[in-house]
């Protein structure tokens, strides 16, 4: 199993010039090169929005498979993409996933990156 970075924590950069927020390591801002950013913390809450079910997967995480890759959009307006795992309406989230699905994020782990499960 994936090594665990940081168990609880979501966090990011937001631009002091533009006030653009991203998940990404970045050293300058991607919106308007500033390089002013500052590290920020977000709540861990979002929704699904969009996604796929990943049959074969590639690498390290072909034994993952299936598995649902998505892009989550935070509820402080950022998105990023994630993996998501669990149960969602008693049914494995493979089978369940939807847009607009609550999600919650559960962990980051070092070869994969950030793991979001169903709210």
């Amino acid at each position: 199993m994936a090594e665990i970075m940081e168990a609880h924590s979501l966090t990011g950069k937001k631009c002091k010039s533009c006030g653009f927020e991203a998940t990404d390591p970045v050293v300058s801002c991607t919106n308007c090169g500033s390089e002013d950013v500052e590290v920020k913390t977000f709540s861990g809450k979002g929704k699904v929005y969009t996604y796929t079910v990943v049959h074969v997967g590639f690498g390290h995480l072909a034994p993952r498979a299936p598995y649902v890759l998505a892009v989550i959009e935070l509820e402080e307006g950022a998105k990023t993409m994630s993996i998501i795992e669990g149960e969602y309406q008693g049914k494995p989230v493979t089978e369940s996933v939807a847009i607009d699905m609550p999600v919650l994020f559960d962990r980051t782990e070092t070869s994969t990156g950030f793991i979001f499960k169903p709210a």
